[in-house]
C-alpha cells in the first residue's frame, strides 16, 4: 500500500458539527456509562458491554461521535486490568466490550481523552505542520563551531545541506552554515519553536485539566468467577533466551525491556554503557545471551544533543545483523512512535514501510528470526497535546496493524497493557514492561 493509501484507510469517525463554543462539546463529567444488559453474575471468559452516553458541557446529549474513549476493567485487589474495544454509533452513544479475564469483582473505567472537537483540531494542525518540533545541528571543524536549524522538511528559500538515503527515500536537511561545509555535521539537539495558535476556546479543549476525564459510571461493579495464571520467571527467561541475540530497535520505551533484564537476570550485565543516547550492550557469558538496544535515526525529541556519526537507520540495522545457518537465534523487537507524533503521519508511514521491506530481507536471510513489532505505549496526559497526543499514537498504532498485518511479526501491544492498567506514562512500570516482554518471549517460548 502506498502512504497515501495507508492515511486514507485510518480515517477517523467525522465530527459533523463545526466547533462553535466550548460548551457545546463533549463533557466527561456530563457524560454516563451504563451497563448494557446487566446479568447477576458473569463467568471468566464472558463479554461484558457497557454503553457511553456523551453530553456537553450544557448537559445535551451529543448527537455525532469522533470522541477519543479509552476504557478498562480493572481489579484493584488482584492488580490486573484489560482494556476494552470501543465502537462509535456516529450518534453521541458509544459501546466498550471487554472480555472478562479474572474471576472476582471487575470495576469498569472508560475515559475520554479528546472530544470530537478537539480531535478534529488535532486531524487539522497535524497534516499541515512539520515545524512543531525543529532541530539544531551543529557543524565542527576543527576549533571552528557553526549552528544551523534542521528539520524534516525546510523553506529552500535559503540554501540547504540535505541528507538523503537513495535507498529508501529518508530526508533531512539543515540549513547551510555560514562558512562550514555540510558533512561537518556533528551533532543534532531538539528545539521547540512556538506552536499552532489556538483560540482560547481550542486551548482550553486541549489543556491537560480538560484530557483523559473519567466518565462516571451508574453501577458499582459486576462479579466474574473461576480463573487461573502464570508468572514469567527468571529461570524461565534464561531458558527462553539461552544461545540468542536480542536486538530492541527504537525509543526508550524499548530500551527499558533492557534494563528490565539486566535487573532481572542476575548474569547479565552491561558491557557499554549509553553512549550519545544511541546504543547498548549487555552480555550473559555463561548462558550465551547478547542485548542490543540501538536508538531509531531521526527524528527524535530531546534536549541532549546525539552524535550524527553513530545515527543509524532500523534498516541499515536489519540488513547488518548476521544471522547463523537457519537457526532460530536472532529475535528483533522494534518499538518507535513516541518521537513521530508531531509530524504529519506520512513521515511515520513512510518509516514503517523502510522497517517492513527491511523485514522481508532479514526472512530472506533468515526465515526462522523473529521480529516483533512493540506497539506505542499511551503517555502522560499533562503533556503538550498538540505535540504528542495519545489520540497521535492511536491512530499511528493502526498505521503499524496496517503495514505489518500480513507479514509473519508478532505485536506486543503496549498500548492495550498501559490503557488496561491506567498507566498514562512515556515510561510504564516494572511490572508493565515484564508483561510486554513475557508476551514477545510466549511467542516462541512454550512455559509449563
Amino acid at each position: 500500500m502506498t502512504v497515501d493509501e495507508i492515511i486514507f484507510s485510518l480515517s477517523w469517525a467525522p465530527s459533523t458539527s463545526n466547533f462553535t463554543s466550548f460548551k457545546n462539546c463533549s463533557s466527561a463529567e456530563h457524560s454516563v456509562v451504563r451497563q448494557e444488559q446487566p446479568r447477576a453474575q458473569y463467568c471468566v471468559g464472558d463479554t461484558l458491554d457497557v454503553l457511553v452516553e456523551m453530553r456537553n458541557y450544557a448537559g445535551h446529549p451529543k448527537a455525532y461521535g469522533g470522541d477519543f474513549i479509552v476504557a478498562r476493567i480493572y481489579s484493584q485487589k488482584l492488580q490486573a486490568g484489560a482494556s476494552g474495544d470501543v465502537t462509535d454509533f456516529l450518534n453521541g452513544s458509544y459501546r466498550a466490550r471487554f472480555s472478562l479475564f479474572w474471576p472476582g469483582e471487575v470495576q469498569v473505567s472508560v475515559r475520554l481523552i479528546h472530544s470530537s472537537e478537539a480531535v478534529k483540531i488535532l486531524q487539522r494542525d497535524r497534516m499541515q505542520s512539520y515545524s512543531k518540533v525543529m532541530h539544531i545541528g551543529t557543524f565542527i571543524n576543527g576549533s571552528k563551531r557553526e549552528t544551523s536549524q534542521c528539520g524534516l522538511r525546510l523553506s529552500s528559500d535559503r540554501a540547504l545541506c540535505e541528507y538523503r538515503k537513495k535507498e529508501d527515500g529518508e530526508y533531512y536537511a539543515c540549513y547551510r552554515p555560514q562558512t562550514l561545509p555540510c558533512d561537518s555535521l556533528t551533532t543534532m539537539q531538539g528545539s521547540f519553536p512556538q506552536g499552532p495558535h489556538l483560540t482560547k476556546d481550542e486551548a482550553q479543549l486541549l489543556a491537560w485539566e480538560n484530557t483523559g476525564i473519567e466518565i462516571k459510571n451508574s453501577f458499582n461493579h459486576v462479579t466474574v468467577v473461576g480463573c487461573t495464571g502464570h508468572i514469567l520467571s527468571e529461570v524461565a527467561i534464561i531458558s527462553c533466551l539461552t544461545g540468542k541475540t536480542l536486538y530492541l530497535l527504537g525509543d526508550s520505551t524499548v530500551r527499558q525491556w533492557m534494563e528490565h533484564l539486566e535487573r532481572k537476570l542476575k548474569g547479565l550485565s552491561f558491557i557499554t554503557q549509553e553512549t550519545h543516547s544511541l546504543s547498548l550492550l549487555a552480555v550473559d557469558a555463561h548462558n550465551n545471551i547478547t542485548v542490543h538496544w540501538i536508538k531509531h535515526c531521526h527524528p527524535w525529541i530531546s534536549f541532549q544533543t546525539a552524535l550524527k556519526p553513530g545515527i543509524v537507520t532500523i534498516p541499515e540495522i536489519l540488513d547488518s545483523i548476521a544471522v547463523g545457518g537457519g537457526q532460530e537465534d536472532v529475535i528483533v523487537v522494534i518499538g518507535i512512535g513516541q518521537h513521530f507524533r508531531p509530524y504529519p503521519p506520512e513521515v511515520f508511514i513512510r518509516r514503517l514501510q523502510n522497517v517492513r521491506r527491511a523485514i522481508l530481507r532479514l526472512y530472506a536471510r533468515s526465515p526462522q528470526a523473529h521480529v516483533f513489532i512493540k506497539l506505542e505505549n499511551n503517555r502522560n496526559l499533562n503533556a503538550p497535546m498538540m505535540l504528542y497526543s495519545d489520540w497521535y499514537g492511536y491512530m499511528q498504532n493502526l498505521a503499524q496493524r496496517k503495514v505489518f498485518e500480513d507479514m509473519k511479526v508478532g505485536l506486543v501491544d503496549a498500548w492495550d497493557m498501559t490503557v488496561a492498567a491506567n498507566s498514562f506514562a512515556i515510561h510504564p512500570n516494572e511490572v508493565i514492561v515484564s508483561n510486554e516482554l513475557a508476551v514477545a518471549l510466549s511467542f516462541f517460548c512454550h512455559y509449563t
